[in-house]
């Protein structure tokens, strides 16, 4: 008894409550006013007992109002409520014993009265008439309301206690299990694999109320049937997942599965959309739960779905394509919900989606590889890690822990096939005719022109290669709008592109290895030579920009050229600025034809700028300038052109002392700019830390010396965020530290006034670069200023003299 009273405990209804449930169910009704006084509170508390103990069982709140807000009880409800009283109302009028609890629970101030029928093993019908005499607006007039009769069966049904029908008896005689037809279908594996986070998020979205249409969708062979047949099994079973419906209907359009064997033609499957209404339609038949014979099969089936909790499922839905299996998906009745397999989208209307992608590499790959080997083999002596467990990586790298690609390799190795001969078929697509068909054929065929085009792209390239959107406009000949709103997005839809970031931050799309061997020798496009011309010098031009010098590349990099055009014009700039330094003419020439095929690309100026820079030109300071503006112009944020001026900015004030201030703030301005972009740059730290040290140079250090030092610790903080850090540095780093060592001493020596500190740094810049003319010299200096009498003994004993 102790259990059964944590049904009624105050931890238990607060839970409920905290819940925040605003509706009401089988199991749970609400009401705002508990009373038994009058003939007719009597009945209707009658009737919803039992229609809960016929049912499932349940709570009856009282205190709950119609807007789902606990309010608590008032004076209209009875502050009578002793079990007594109701046992002898339901002794009055149930032919059958009733087991109940209640309870009056304190819950912030507010009091509830609460009711917990258990549910009965019979059904019970009413023993007497319930009947009660309400009376009419006229005086003296009045009318006899039957609720319910001797004999009459009630249960629970939604958030409604009705008469028993033909539903209810089917449920009941099942103990109000599912009824399904899931566990009659053939099973189509032998062990369930892995995917936890997919049947998580499978449950997770038919269990939002938002969602009544939840698609799982991939290319052919991905174990979409597999997947949705566990997760309905464990449904049923309430293994994992709690189930919220009365039936699952499992219909499928199936019309072939493959086997390690070959392809085999399945002779039962749904073909079009009257079929699947006839599916279900026997299903409801079957049951004997089509109690309007004069109703239409659609008709019937539509209303079966509205008036109960049903779980359809659509296998294969792709194959189903008509306008009105769309329409009857878009007016999918609310009280229902489907599952829906399918290689490709069939219609905009909304619809939850799982997109589902082959095993992990780490795990389930390897687990299935394993299952798969030992069915096929018959033991478990050997297991595919032991035996072949090297080839593991190539064979995802091929297959993309595809299950059916995965299922053949298994049955080929457990009848002898060399790994090797397995992993060139693979490669090559040979001996997997079968499995490339039954794949992709149904789901290419149906794709634009457009489309395939794309596929064919991409199965050029021997290594897997991602491409972006402008890199397939260049290669394709098609426009953005064909590419990037059509073409791409419906590839996605059917896992026939995949999509990731590049090294350089942009997004890169690919396809399966599978669907590229496919695509190569399938695929037959009439502008295919044109294509392949399109790529030819793609690779050339691409080869060309990417074994340049480091500088170069870095540069290039730096240019965030934004597709295949401007990557071709970067790298051309970039040639321009190599002999900008010995023919001026030539280069500007270059980069002004440039600008003009390219007039919106920012990095272009910013070479311009940087080729003015190379000048001998009397105006060259102002051409350098103005070009760099058009390129922050152009991209305010544009890193390279910001830091460029401020280190043009820091040379123009050489000649300039009138206006060094003006000149030395705005070189700090444009690179706190820069800082706000990226704060990991030591080019920008090194800008900063010269442009604080001439700020404090420029300062007194007799009249304002708190200001001096603390400018030139700002500059200080500056210099060591400027440093390259790392055991494998470039020569031009190296020598970046070594520049920023003598800077930073200087600082210290002129502006702090530390000579023993600043011989540290400029020590610290030797070990960089030992030989730095600049490093050496200022050392010297520290050296006889920190102590003249140890650096005479030191410069003695080098020229060989005795010092007493």
């Amino acid at each position: 008894m102790t259990e059964k009273l944590q049904f009624v405990s105050k931890k238990t209804i607060k839970d409920i409550k905290d819940l925040e449930v605003k509706t009401e169910s089988t199991d749970l009704d609400y009401k705002e006013i508990y009373t038994i006084s009058d003939t007719k509170s009597k009945i209707e508390i009658a009737k919803d007992i039992l229609a809960f103990a016929n049912s499932k069982g349940g709570y009856l709140i009282y205190g709950v109002n119609n807007n789902f807000e606990w309010i608590g009880l008032d004076d209209r409800s009875d502050s009578d409520t002793d079990e007594a009283n109701i046992s002898n109302i339901l002794d009055n009028y149930a032919d059958g014993a009733i087991e109940f609890l209640t309870n009056t629970i304190e819950i912030e101030g507010a009091y509830f009265f609460i009711l917990y029928i258990f549910p009965s093993k019979t059904i019970i019908p009413f023993k007497k008439d319930g009947q009660y005499n309400k009376a009419s607006w006229k005086a003296g007039k009045s009318k006899n309301i039957a609720v319910f009769k001797t004999g009459d069966v009630y249960c629970r049904r939604g958030s409604r206690s009705i008469k028993a029908d033909n539903l209810f008896y089917k449920l009941k005689s099942n103990n109000f299990k599912v009824i399904e037809n899931v566990s009659t279908q053939p099973i189509m594996y032998n062990e369930f694999i892995g995917r936890k986070e997919y049947l998580t998020d499978l449950n997770n979205k038919l269990n939002n109320k938002n969602n009544r249409l939840i698609q799982i969708d991939g290319i052919g062979g991905i174990g979409k049937t597999t997947f949705v047949h566990h997760f309905t099994t464990r449904l049923i079973e309430n293994d994992e997942f709690k189930n919220n419906f009365d039936f699952i209907i499992w219909t499928s359009s199936k019309r072939n599965k493959y086997t390690p064997q070959g392809i085999k033609d399945l002779s039962e499957f749904i073909a079009n959309y009257s079929e699947l209404l006839k599916d279900i339609y026997d299903f409801v038949v079957d049951l004997g739960l089509d109690e309007n014979e004069n109703y239409e099969i659609e008709e019937t089936v539509i209303n079966f779905l509205k008036n109960n909790k049903v779980l359809l499922i659509v296998d294969n839905l792709e194959t189903l394509n008509d306008k009105d299996l769309i329409s009857f998906l878009e007016h999918f009745p609310i009280n229902s919900k489907a599952i829906l397999t399918t290689r490709e989208t069939l219609g905009d209307f909304y619809m939850s989606r799982i997109n589902l992608n082959g095993f992990d590499e780490k795990e389930e790959f390897p687990e299935f590889l394993n299952s798969q080997y030992k069915l096929f083999c018959g033991n478990d002596e050997n297991t595919f890690s032991n035996l072949y467990g090297e080839s593991l990586p190539q064979l995802y790298q091929y297959t993309k822990g595809m299950p059916l690609a995965g299922q053949l390799i298994s049955h080929q190795l457990s009848t002898g096939t060399p790994v090797e001969t397995v992993l060139e078929n693979l490669k090559n697509g040979k001996a997997y005719e079968d499995i490339l068909r039954f794949c992709f054929k149904g789901s290419i065929d149906k794709l634009s022109k457009i489309e395939q085009a794309l596929l064919f792209v991409f199965s050029l390239s021997e290594k897997e290669e991602l491409l972006t959107i402008d890199d397939l406009i260049y290669i394709s000949g098609y426009s953005s709008d064909d590419i990037g709103l059509q073409a791409i997005p419906k590839l996605t839809k059917i896992s026939l592109c995949l999509k990731q970031k590049t090294e350089s931050g942009e997004i890169g799309y690919s396809i399966p290895h599978l669907a590229k061997i496919y695509s190569k020798q399938y695929l037959v496009l009439k502008n295919e030579q044109d294509i392949i011309s399109n790529y030819e010098n793609f690779v050339q031009e691409k080869s060309k920009f990417n074994s340049d010098s480091s500088e170069s590349v870095n540069l290039f990099y730096r240019s965030q050229a934004k597709n295949h055009k401007e990557k071709v014009a970067a790298t051309e700039a970039i040639k321009a600025l190599s002999v900008a330094y010995y023919d001026y003419d030539t280069a500007i020439t270059t980069i002004e034809r440039l600008i003009e095929k390219n007039s919106k690309f920012a990095f272009l100026y910013l070479i311009k700028g940087k080729i003015e820079d190379s000048g001998i030109y009397k105006e060259s300071y102002e051409k350098t300038k103005k070009a760099f503006l058009l390129a922050i112009e152009l991209d305010d944020q544009f890193l390279e052109a910001l830091i460029e001026l401020g280190y043009l900015e820091y040379k123009s004030r050489i000649g300039n002392r009138d206006k060094i201030k003006e000149i030395i703030q705005s070189s700090i301005d444009y690179f706190e700019r820069a800082l706000k972009i990226n704060n990991e740059d030591q080019r920008i730290y090194l800008g900063l830390a010269q442009g604080y040290s001439m700020k404090a140079r420029n300062i007194s250090y007799y009249h304002h010396k708190r200001t001096k030092e603390k400018v030139a610790n700002q500059a200080n903080e500056y210099f060591e965020k400027a440093f390259y850090i790392g055991d494998k540095l470039s020569q031009t780093q190296i020598h970046s530290n070594a520049i920023t060592s003598f800077g930073y001493a200087i600082n210290i020596r002129n502006n702090n006034r530390d000579d023993l500190r600043a011989l540290e740094i400029c020590e610290k810049g030797l070990i960089y670069e030992p030989e730095n003319t600049k490093l050496l010299k200022l050392k010297e200096e520290l050296e006889f200023k920190v102590n003249p009498d140890n650096y005479a003994k030191n410069i003695f004993a080098e020229k060989g003299w005795k010092v007493k």
